[in-house]
Order: structure tokens, then sequence, then C-alpha cells
């Protein structure tokens, strides 16, 4: 019986715990993502910003898709009449560390290539002009 208890309780700790992590890079994209919409595109400062503050909780960025500064990205404007040529989208992957406990692996199940986090957004671009 303790042993049930026991894998009850850290899976529901385990979970909890990434469940908790997926919120805070949930809401760090949000802030960053409104950024854009001022910016046109992902600043330099604002990147590295980010990967600080995802490195801060223990998810190291993977991959970042969106319009960045650094990669030599136009900035995104406001084109009233081609909302969709006006969008800015963010999309972070991250890592969680440490990996996740994952119930499914006691009974032969995998993740290929690690715990991933992914979440990202989209908004219209505010940036009238370059």
């Amino acid at each position: 019986m303790f042993l049930i208890m026991a894998f009850l309780t850290f899976g529901g700790v385990d979970y909890w715990v990434i469940l908790s992590k997926h919120q805070y890079a949930e809401h760090l994209v949000n802030y960053y993502l409104q950024r854009m919409e001022v910016e046109g595109y992902l600043s330099v400062a604002d990147e590295n910003d980010l990967m600080a503050r995802f490195n801060a909780f223990s998810c190291p960025v993977q991959g970042i898709q969106g319009p960045r500064q650094s990669q030599g990205a136009a900035r995104v404007l406001r084109n009233p009449s081609d909302l969709d040529a006006s969008t800015v989208s963010l999309q972070v992957t991250c890592r969680p560390q440490p990996q996740p406990l994952l119930i499914g692996r006691i009974i032969g199940g995998i993740v290929p290539g690690g715990f991933t986090i992914k979440v990202g957004g989209s908004a219209l671009s505010e940036r009238v002009s370059p």
C-alpha cells in the first residue's frame, strides 16, 4: 500500500511541477509577444532576457520561432488593408530540468528526444513605421 501511495504522491507532485512550468512559460511568451506588438519583432535585448528568464526557472530554451532582430528579420508593420501581413507570432520550445518522472515510463512508455514544453501565440503588430 505504501508503494502505491508513494507512486501516486510523486506522480501528482511531478505533474504539478510541470504544469507550473508550462503556465509560467505561457506567461513569459505572452509578455514578450506584447513587446513584439510594439517593436515589430523580438529585439536582441528581449531575446536575451527571454532566454535568461527561462533559464532562471530551470527550463532552458531549445528553440525560438518568430521574427527576431538577431536573425536579421524585418519589422512586421501594421497594415490595415492586410491584417494577415501584420501578424507577429512567437513560439518557444524549452526542456524542463530535471526531466519529469512521466509515470508512463514505468509501463514502458518513452518520449523520443525527451520531454519538451512548447508555447506560443500571435498578435497584430502595432508598429506603423520602422
